[in-house]
């Protein structure tokens, strides 16, 4: 399964990381795809870049595809594929992690914030593509699919300088409580 990687040119700091992180979790079958930038709007511009993906799922009529950011972070060695074999039956996003979201007991959430790592359905490609580009990309999704979270999760994000918030971030801070998936 190809994993699609948004990564933007100008951020050589992630591509290491990025490079690490496929070397370590031993992923041969990947492409990077060029991020999206709108001077108008920075949401703008990462929506599209999610979107060109999907869209390019849609034309080729792909029953689901796989995507990540170049910031992905993998939470142990042997984490993507752990990802992979746990792929559900059902869903129209399965989520590598989140940062935000309160996950049910069936490891469903409904409302979520991560887009790190996900693999989405070909029946979800339309409402996906329908959330407008002024809005970030996870937040517009709210209630509206079957989002199923790997558990434990197999993806965070590096904390460090964020595109969308124009800031550095920890995210660390909210995961602490999140149960994290672990090669022991």
């Amino acid at each position: 399964m190809t994993l699609n990687i948004i990564h933007l040119s100008k951020r050589i700091d992630r591509f290491e990381l990025l490079e690490k992180e496929i070397r370590l979790q031993e992923i041969s079958d990947y492409k990077i795809w060029d991020g999206v930038t709108d001077d108008m709007s920075t949401v703008r511009g990462i929506s599209q870049a999610h979107k060109q993906i999907v869209r390019y799922a849609k034309e080729f009529k792909l029953p689901y595809i796989l995507i990540a950011e170049d910031d992905i972070r993998f939470t142990s060695l042997g984490a993507f594929d752990f990802f992979i074999q746990n792929i559900p039956k059902d869903y129209d996003l399965y989520l590598g992690g989140i940062i935000y979201g309160k996950l049910e007991a069936d490891n469903t959430v409904k409302d979520f914030s991560g887009t790190m790592l996900y693999l989405i359905h070909e029946r979800f490609y339309d409402i996906f593509l329908s959330i407008p580009g002024n809005y970030h990309i996870d937040r517009g999704l709210n209630n509206k699919g079957k989002f199923v979270v790997c558990y434990p999760m197999a993806a965070i994000q590096y904390n460090g300088y964020s595109d969308s918030s124009k800031r550095n971030m920890k995210y660390d801070i909210y995961i602490k409580a999140k149960a994290l998936f672990r090669n022991v």
